[in-house]
């Protein structure tokens, strides 16, 4: 295989992390030619045009409108005439070897059409990879009933929870980091436009597996991910609004109109059951005073607003 590379970037008011990934794109060590599209949805904040001047050697121009995840990155489409195509966030920064480690891995492993890598948080903390199925109303209910940051460990025996220090085929990838042949993405026809960002990566993963590819986790392979780096600058309530907005997108395309009411009342059941529990906890909080009241006001705060798109109260809205 011919190892030549198209890193697809989409911007959206990244500042300094968007430079900060260009640097370490820069910085790499590769034995192969590298190509990165920057692919802006018209940022206010200057970045666009600060990537332009600091690296005119990558292809940066404006899409005219905050387009979105997908159809972003569907703009660099026909701009890709390498076989590899690498989709990376812009609060990412990549390791001097992590080019030449993943498509080393891509090689060894013929039977996989795309792969995703270890996410370190800035203070070289491991990323959790999420639990590896397919959503589905009741499994949506389950991980709204039982898993949690502090639960997570506990319950990997009984759900299929990756183990990001270990490499290993997987059934989702994670779109802040996702290396692929572009034939395989070609036949997927990269991503699907009807969501604005989130679930587009797993149903992206959905897609090349049902035309028989694999897809893999290398553990050996790592990036530095500021999670929510960009989407964190829009409107506080968004990312977790396009989130419900977007899951409930994939369950209709995927279970229809009653899989999509489904995932509808598992969310409303799941965040009314959370927040008796967090109002719960707050009063023992109250009582004897623990190093928590930030998380609990978080987390209520958070399953208010899902409980609100439950029952149709609140959408998200787009950022211009």
């Amino acid at each position: 295989m011919e190892a030549s590379l198209t890193i697809v970037i989409v911007n959206w008011n990244g500042g300094e992390l968007l430079l900060r990934c260009l640097r370490s794109i820069r910085a790499s060590r590769t034995s192969f030619p590298v190509k990165v599209i920057v692919v802006d949805n018209d940022s206010r904040d200057g970045s666009r045009e600060a990537a332009q001047r600091e690296c005119p050697e990558f292809n940066t121009f404006n899409s005219g409108s905050n387009l979105g995840f997908g159809r972003a990155n569907n703009l660099a489409r026909p701009l890709t005439d390498t076989p590899l195509v690498l989709f990376l966030n812009p609060d990412t920064e990549l390791k001097p070897d992590t080019l030449e480690k993943s498509v080393r891995c891509l090689r060894e492993h013929p039977d996989v059409g795309a792969l995703g890598c270890k996410m370190l948080y800035p203070d070289g903390t491991v990323q959790q990879q999420g639990i590896q199925w397919h959503l589905t109303p009741w499994r949506v209910f389950v991980e709204m009933m039982l898993v949690t940051r502090d639960t997570r460990g506990r319950l990997a025996r009984w759900l299929p929870i990756l183990n990001p220090t270990q490499s290993s085929y997987v059934c989702k990838l994670y779109g802040g980091y996702v290396l692929g042949r572009k034939e395989v993405l070609d036949r997927a026809g990269w991503f699907d436009e009807r969501y604005f960002m989130y679930a587009e990566d797993a149903d992206l993963s959905r897609t090349i597996g049902s035309l028989g590819w694999k897809l893999y986790y290398t553990a050996e392979t790592e990036i530095i991910h500021v999670s929510g780096g960009t989407s964190g600058k829009a409107p506080s309530s968004f990312s977790v609004l396009m989130k419900q907005e977007s899951t409930s997108k994939l369950m209709r395309k995927y279970h229809g109109v009653i899989g999509a009411l489904g995932y509808r009342a598992a969310i409303f059941v799941g965040a009314a059951m959370r927040l008796i529990v967090l109002c719960l906890l707050r009063l023992v909080v109250l009582v004897r005073p623990r190093q928590l009241p930030g998380r609990i006001s978080a987390s209520l705060v958070n399953q208010k607003l899902i409980l609100l798109w439950a029952l149709g109260l609140s959408k998200p809205v787009v950022a211009p």
